[in-house]
């Protein structure tokens, strides 16, 4: 009796993670784009928009939004196409890339920057909570409190699935576009009613503020194929990619700009509370840390099951909750910045690597369960051009080399030939299959 109780509460949480998921489980493209699209509209988003508005002025950061915001479209509508024909999550498909031993590296550090990403949402959630708690109620919750609440919340939502976040995202994402849409008219009003508007500091090159764009949602764009498996066509791809990447967050990133030059600081809170969002920015903080760290918690369960598959993901989720919790303590909001560029440098190879393996090595076959017994334990080319990837994007920033000024594109420039050639010179054996 207690195996059947078992076996139905895992069907009942069964979401396709180490499995192609089924045909007559795919949606539509713009369900998968507002998964996404709720990243954009978090608290790191409003940040972004606000200290590159700041430090470039309006028509430099709405460049870098847009010439960012494509590149990000453009690279994750191609990663997104590999989950739509395979129908395996990111990680799974990495296994037939870097090999069964070699993937569970990449797993591991993409799990370890979504805690991250989970630890600086919590944070970012429990310190302006507490300001905003004490500015408006003249009370203060303890840090810890706020922190292991909004972790409950998200670890409960995140066991029911794929199904139960795109619900939410549905719900709650045209909500917080409203909010942002009211804070920029309030940004409008506010100088049109003469306030004397943010200078101009200057601190960024283009360059890197288009690196800090595409570093912001460079995960993201990478993990597109935990989504798009989902996706029933081309098209609905295309749209799941440059719905939530080129419109939404050049929406987002446009507008809290605006708000940050309107009122002459870079400050979420203080913006907020100057264009008159008290309680809205309440809701905005509670609502968009819950949407973005149940997707981020989402994919961590699928990396953490890709590596053991014998454990059950709803289980994982649990377990992962609480570390993503602890890494809350760890403060990484202090070091946002290096944060980003860290997982520029790290994963933005990775897109280009098994892009080039499955588009122009296979020549579009599908992946198959099977082939993981015959795929080598460490896909020694990939692992290769990974590292020369990462090397290309720490030599340009240091202007050791110039290639486009930005690290992300000079990563997919070298990693991108370098793949295919060592592959051309360590042919593997095991990837070569019937047409």
């Amino acid at each position: 009796m207690q195996n059947n109780n078992v076996k139905s509460l895992d069907e009942l949480f069964e979401d396709y993670a180490t499995t192609p998921v089924p045909e007559h489980q795919t949606i539509g493209g713009v369900g998968i784009g507002m998964i996404n699209g709720g990243l954009a509209f978090a608290v790191p988003g409003l940040i972004t928009g606000l200290e590159l508005g700041t430090a470039l002025g309006f028509e430099q950061s709405l460049y870098a939004f847009l010439v960012g915001g494509l590149l990000l479209s453009v690279l994750g509508f191609v990663t997104g196409l590999v989950g739509m024909h395979n129908r395996f999550a990111s990680c799974m498909t990495m296994k037939f890339v870097f090999g069964r031993y070699g993937s569970n590296l990449i797993s591991l550090l993409f799990v370890v920057a979504l805690l991250g990403w989970y630890g600086v949402n919590i944070d970012l959630f429990s310190d302006v909570s507490q300001q905003l708690s004490l500015r408006l109620f003249d009370a203060s919750p303890s840090i810890m409190t706020l922190e292991i609440i909004l972790g409950v919340v998200i670890t409960l939502t995140t066991i029911w699935g794929f199904k139960l976040i795109e619900k939410v995202a549905n719900l709650f994402v045209p909500l917080l576009a409203l909010v942002v849409v009211y804070m920029l008219v309030q940004s409008l009003n506010f100088q049109a009613d003469g306030a004397v508007a943010a200078p101009v500091q200057h601190s960024l090159g283009f360059g890197e503020a288009v690196s800090i764009v595409v570093g912001s949602f460079i995960v993201s764009v990478v993990l597109m194929p935990d989504f798009t498996r989902f996706a029933k066509n081309t098209r609905d791809t295309a749209v799941a990619s440059f719905l939530p990447f080129l419109g939404l967050s050049s929406f987002v990133y446009i507008a809290s700009a605006l708000a940050g030059l309107a009122v002459s600081d870079s400050d979420v809170l203080t913006v907020m509370l100057t264009l008159g969002l008290g309680g809205v920015a309440f809701f905005l903080l509670i609502v968009s840390s819950w949407v973005t760290n149940v997707v981020n918690l989402y994919s961590v369960g699928l990396g953490l099951n890709a590596i053991n598959t014998r454990l059950r993901e709803w289980k994982i989720i649990v377990v992962a909750g609480v570390l993503g919790t602890l890494f809350a303590s760890f403060n990484l909001l202090d070091r946002f910045t290096d944060f980003l560029f860290g997982l520029s440098v790290v994963f933005t190879p990775v897109a280009a690597i098994y892009v080039v393996d499955f588009f122009v090595i296979r020549k579009q076959r599908r992946y198959q369960l099977d082939e993981l017994h015959q795929s080598p334990a460490m896909n020694w080319p990939a692992l290769m051009a990974w590292g020369l990837g990462i090397g290309a994007s720490l030599l340009s920033n240091q202007g050791h080399i110039w290639l486009t000024g930005i690290e992300a594109c000079d990563a997919l420039l070298v990693t991108t030939p370098a793949y295919w050639l060592l592959r051309q010179i360590m042919p593997s054996p095991a990837f070569k299959h019937p047409t």
